[in-house]
């Protein structure tokens, strides 16, 4: 939430340092935002989640346009500039900020093992081609995804789907 007369700004930071100009703005006692969202990647077949900037090399600082010192923070570890154009900086209306700040604070976790169905509960399918279908939980397939068994043409069919697409009937 903003103070006083402050205005968010945008900043471009050096490549992969944007957590050192956040840090490095928090000990001089300046609100930064850098968004972040989690990403699963696998390596050498082990799944893994990793966080990384949704805007990469740019972070989001709430500055007092009229006491901020844009030198010294143009001069902070990690950051290369401000994003301007011509001589104005950017300005980041405080809508768009507190709608990605909530936005990623709203983002759906991980359904875990002990959350899912039973093997041959009735489940409907929430998002989708199969929305509003109403299937069997058959087992879970990893970490983000289940077999059910929807009923095709009067035969059984396998479907996988994702952990966050269905739920329990």
């Amino acid at each position: 939430m903003l103070q006083g007369n402050n205005c968010w700004y945008l900043l471009y930071c050096k490549a992969r340092e944007e957590e050192r100009a956040v840090q490095h703005l928090q000990n001089q006692g300046i609100e930064s935002f850098y968004p972040v969202k989690s990403v699963e990647k696998i390596r050498k077949g082990v799944k893994s989640v990793k966080q990384e900037p949704l805007f990469p090399n740019y972070l989001f600082v709430s500055l007092d346009p009229d006491t901020a010192n844009f030198n010294a923070i143009r001069s902070t570890r990690g950051i290369s500039s401000f994003v301007r154009f011509g001589n104005t900086y950017t300005k980041v209306d405080e809508l768009i900020v507190s709608q990605l700040r909530l936005k990623l604070a709203n983002t759906e976790k991980s359904i875990d093992d002990s959350e899912l169905p039973k093997h041959g509960d009735n489940v409907v399918i929430n998002e989708g081609t199969y929305k509003g279908l109403e299937a069997i939980f058959k087992a879970s397939d990893g970490l983000e995804r289940s077999i059910l068994l929807i009923k095709l043409i009067e035969q059984q069919a396998e479907l996988t789907i994702d952990n966050k697409n269905f739920k329990l009937k």
